[in-house]
């Protein structure tokens, strides 16, 4: 898996729920005093009950149409100024327990907070506009409508509508303007509003969002599981317009719950849910997603707490820190159990050794791994992933070598690496036979014999190598009196220059 994957936010899919809508009417007057109506074959009590119930429960058409038309319009303007969230449509009926003039009142704050997100709408949408003075401007419009929602749903508190775009709000400030605190305050609404439409699977999938991020995975887990749940029970329960099973979102939520338990180290229940997201996977790029963190959780046997550790000292050895990097590497080695996950720890702690100076260090370190490696008839490495444990240390022995031979004049350390580099298989065997050829000129025989070898692999050197190679020849071959074959790598050597 590469580093580290997520930070994602899961998308909410579209919602539909609830049996009915309003429909948004333009200028409407104020709502009339409700009428005490005995209707034929119901008793006068009766009535009066309902009537006693209704006051407390039901607000106007008119208005329930006015909040409809709100929440559709703030929908599209959450929706298009932030991709990564795709909010949730209307959610069940509001049965506000307030009296229709307080559910006015609540109607006309509502009013105000959508004209205010309208505005931060049309700000994001000005693209001369920079950052600073953005970020300014949407704090002012994302308190605007802050203010006007909490008096909304100060005058109705059973508007579950309100509840679901103050907690939109609330989540906008903290992941846009940084305010960390109103995460919480966008899962507190959240968790009342899961109270009050508990058939939402939206809402368990947005109070899971929250969660995730201030790194409740225990929270988060538990929210996309129920949302799962909620969805599997109710997607064919919309009457008007029924759907099939959306596999997207089932994948959606069972991969964000296999993300959270890896999260919470709990290696089982991650495997499970993976297991099943790949039942769901909507497309080939989330089939090889998943794959990919089933591999990654494999890289110790399962030891999710290592495998993380390993990610994190991957990103101090790219960031430079090669010292904590080091230290990090030697501290994880006795927490692993699988060989290959050892292997590799002992390759990382090999090349930050050598990057750090400690050149016998590594080059022991390595020697060590190569020599405990399984390999095949003709040497190369059996396990997936080992052969780039033999580059990197044909590469340290070469490196070694030309430094003894050009720092400390020592040819005779020089030659014992770049032979040692010659003894397996790697990229640039080739290579080491040439420095090698290079080094024991004065030995004709042994001279002829390491360049030969370079030759058989010569399609792994560069043009450079390559011309210092047919150079090499030219001369050897010279020297034991073979003309024909001097001159035959004159000619390879010039056509190779395009002489």
């Amino acid at each position: 898996m590469s580093l580290r994957k997520y930070f994602w936010v899961l998308g909410v899919s579209v919602l539909v729920a609830g049996c009915g809508s309003g429909v948004a009417e333009t200028a409407p007057l104020p709502s009339p005093v409700p009428q005490r109506l005995v209707p034929a074959g119901v008793d006068s009590t009766t009535a009066m009950q309902v009537d006693s119930i209704a006051d407390v429960s039901f607000v106007t058409e008119a208005e329930e149409g006015q909040a409809f038309a709100l929440q559709e319009e703030a929908r599209l303007i959450v929706e298009r100024t932030d991709s990564t969230w795709l909010v949730m449509s209307a959610l069940i009926e509001a049965q506000g327990a307030v009296s229709e003039p307080d559910s006015l009142q609540a109607r006309d704050a509502a009013t105000e907070g959508g004209v205010a997100l309208v505005q931060l709408d049309s700000l994001i949408r000005m693209s001369d506009l920079d950052q600073e003075t953005l970020a300014r401007e949407s704090a002012v419009l994302l308190d605007s409508a802050e203010i006007s929602l909490e008096r909304a749903f100060q005058l109705n508190p059973f508007d579950t509508r309100s509840r679901v775009w103050l907690a939109q709000v609330y989540e906008l400030q903290a992941r846009r303007l940084g305010r960390s605190e109103q995460y919480q305050r966008a899962i507190d609404e959240l968790e009342k509003l899961a109270l009050l439409t508990p058939d939402q699977h939206a809402v368990y999938a947005m109070l899971a969002n929250n969660y995730f991020y201030v790194n409740n995975w225990d929270g988060a887990a538990l929210n996309y599981e129920k949302a799962e749940e909620i969805y599997l029970e109710t997607f064919d329960l919309v009457i008007d317009d029924p759907q099939p099973l959306d596999s997207a979102t089932v994948y959606a939520y069972v991969q964000a719950q296999a993300d959270m338990h890896l999260q919470r180290l709990d290696a089982s229940r991650a495997l499970i849910a993976y297991d099943r997201a790949l039942l769901f996977a909507p497309t080939v790029e989330d089939s090889a997603y998943v794959n990919g963190e089933l591999e990654w959780m494999a890289w110790d046997d399962q030891n999710l707490r290592s495998a993380f550790t390993r990610d994190s000292l991957l990103t101090l050895e790219q960031g430079g820190d090669l010292a904590a990097a080091q230290g990090g590497y030697a501290a994880l080695l006795p927490a692993l159990t699988a060989q290959s996950a050892i292997d590799e720890i002992d390759w990382r702690l090999g090349i930050v050794d050598y990057n750090l100076g400690n050149d016998e260090a590594a080059a022991n370190r390595l020697q060590a791994l190569i020599e405990r490696t399984s390999t095949g008839p003709d040497g190369i490495p059996s396990g997936e992933g080992y052969q780039r444990y033999f580059d990197d240390f044909g590469t340290l022995l070469v490196n070694l070598g030309r430094r003894f031979r050009l720092e400390q004049r020592d040819r005779r350390t020089s030659l014992k690496y770049f032979s040692q580099a010659t003894t397996f298989p790697w990229s640039g065997r080739a290579v080491a036979y040439l420095e090698s050829a290079r080094l024991v000129q004065g030995n004709l025989e042994a001279a002829l014999e390491n360049a030969n070898l370079a030759l058989a692999d010569e399609a792994s050197l560069n043009d450079q190598q390559r011309g210092d190679l047919y150079r090499l020849l030219v001369d050897l071959h010279r020297r034991t009196g073979d003309f024909e074959a001097a001159r035959r790598y004159r000619d390879a050597y010039r056509a190779l220059r395009g002489v």
